[in-house]
């Protein structure tokens, strides 16, 4: 049994793949109790039960983990990641406000409420621009836009599936020259810990599970000044920051932070293994979890200590 006071992880997950199987694995190497919460099991919220417990969420569904993070964090339970920085994670539109906001290079972008900002949005972008709901993942309901026959198909697509216009706002997005890969940045904590482009040569899209390759590289000054901003944005987590070269202007372009980035193929090839650095990331958060736990019991009149 672990020594900390916050022994027991709360590992909150849709099916116990690979990936959570060896964060399981390390976590009770280390001394931690895991117990899993599938989606379709009732979540521990009896506040006495729920004591000395922190929550892993390895959720597929965005929405599962906010729902989860939200709840579990009123009962006092802390959670990886927190729910504020997971409602931003899986949100387009807000992320590309706080990206402007913090003046992280990114894609010209409009948020689009209506059929008639998309229209608008033709205009706006020279080169073409892409569509994305504001909450999706593995590049589901993504439309590259290049011409106005293109854009047009697309609203007449929409609209007979979307009559109440349920599906706005979305996100209208530059489009971004950048040859045949994107860049992936695995942040644990607040340390990126390996970098690795994923090159397509089939598609526009590279999400590894439509059939891009992992191609490891070495993380340069411009890479690590924004992965600081994103921690700064977000506090310390579990993240997946997507980042473009933008060829025509020399220069890395955020495209989006994930949440629950996956790694069960990608760590075979760049050989870091993920899966420790998160056990290793849980144990550090428990014991400052510990030591402000002590400072509350016993008075002590300084500000907690964060991670």
């Amino acid at each position: 049994m672990s020594d900390h006071k916050y022994n027991k992880i709360l590992l909150c997950l849709t099916r116990l793949r690979e990936e959570e199987k060896r964060i399981k694995l390390f976590l009770e190497s280390l001394g931690f109790e895991v117990e899993i919460c599938l989606d379709s099991a009732s979540l521990p919220l009896n506040i006495n039960r729920t004591n000395n417990c922190i929550a892993l969420l390895r959720n597929l569904s965005q929405k599962e983990a906010l729902k989860r993070a939200e709840l579990l964090e009123l009962t006092g339970v802390p959670t990886v990641n927190s729910s504020n920085s997971i409602s931003i994670c899986t949100n387009k539109a807000k992320q590309s406000i706080l990206f402007e906001k913090h003046r992280i290079p990114q894609p010209s972008y409009k948020v689009a409420f209506n059929f008639e900002d998309l229209k608008k949005s033709q205009n706006y972008f020279k080169d073409g621009f892409v569509i994305k709901p504001v909450s999706s993942s593995w590049g589901r309901g993504i439309a590259k836009i290049d011409t106005k026959e293109s854009l047009d198909a697309w609203i007449a697509a929409r609209e007979s599936m979307d009559v109440g216009n349920n599906h706005f706002p979305v996100l209208a997005q530059e489009y971004i020259h950048k040859g045949d890969y994107d860049i992936r940045v695995v942040i644990v904590g607040n340390k990126p810990i390996v970098a690795f482009k994923r090159v397509s040569n089939d598609s526009w899209l590279t999400n590894t599970h439509l059939g891009a390759k992992v191609e490891p590289i070495n993380m340069n000054e411009e890479i690590q000044a924004i992965c600081n901003k994103v921690c700064k944005i977000l506090g310390k987590g579990i993240y997946g920051v997507d980042l473009f070269y933008d060829y025509e202007n020399s220069l890395y372009r955020i495209c989006e932070v994930n949440h629950n980035p996956e790694f069960s193929q990608s760590w075979k090839i760049h050989g870091v293994d993920v899966a420790k650095y998160i056990a290793s990331f849980i144990q550090d958060f428990s014991e400052i979890l510990e030591i402000n736990s002590f400072m509350e019991a016993t008075d002590i009149g300084t500000e907690n200590i964060t991670l």
